[in-house]
């Protein structure tokens, strides 16, 4: 299968990370939005000051399976329900989804991930990403959360992102919130007010990225 048998064979792989579940709402759209923008820049995050990086996907045509190599790790993420209309707010409203992901990591010199990264074989989909982040943890419900970086390891939380993708050329933007720990982490409603006074975001825009990537093959 393009490319990823090969490299998911044994000796492809020099580690394993154990299942990892989360709870996720996410939007895509082809323009920015200077009230999300905004919101990041309270951190001190832009998207002139955060590093890119490229992740490759494997092109699938699902939406409920999707397979990236990210620096150095496959990543399979797997929907194991279905999507659930709700709402940060009354005008942001979108699609809850649960996944499992499982990451294996790959020996970064190995010919078969040097081809797909460097040579553009078997069509994977470089998909090139600024991402700015943050991590919410001590969430209860009544009170503010603690804000920590993205990259600080928590057991429980919930991350805000907003990510500026370009996908052949083309510019596209995903503001997402995604909820990790068991059971998930719940924010309070003046949190939530707090991140989406200013936004409008419809749920026929919602979706994963596995659906996301499907809508663009689909198109070309």
């Amino acid at each position: 299968m393009t490319g990823l048998f090969n490299l998911v064979s044994a000796h492809h792989l020099i580690s394993f990370q154990p299942m990892y579940k989360s709870k996720e709402i996410r939007w895509f759209s082809d323009q920015p939005d200077r009230s999300i923008s905004e919101w990041f820049t309270r951190y001190g995050l832009n998207f002139e000051n955060i590093e890119s990086r490229t992740d490759f996907y494997l092109p699938l045509e699902k939406d409920d399976v999707n397979i990236k190599l990210r620096e150095g790790n496959i990543e399979v993420k797997h929907r194991i329900s279905s999507p659930v209309l709700g709402k940060l707010s009354p005008n942001v409203k979108g699609l809850y989804e649960e996944w499992i992901k499982w990451s294996f990591g790959v020996n970064q010199i190995d010919p078969v991930a040097q081809e797909i990264i460097s040579l553009n074989k078997y069509r994977w989909i470089a998909t090139l990403k600024r991402r700015m982040g943050i991590k919410l943890k001590d969430l209860d419900g009544n009170r503010s959360p603690e804000i920590v970086p993205i990259t600080e390891i928590i057991d429980c939380g919930c991350q805000v992102e907003y990510t500026k993708i370009g996908i052949n050329k083309k510019t596209y933007y995903t503001f997402a919130l995604e909820w990790f720990g068991d059971p998930y982490p719940v924010l309070s409603e003046s949190f939530l007010e707090n991140i989406t006074e200013k936004i409008v975001l419809k749920s026929e825009d919602s979706m994963g990225y596995a659906q996301f990537l499907k809508k663009i093959q689909l198109s070309e």
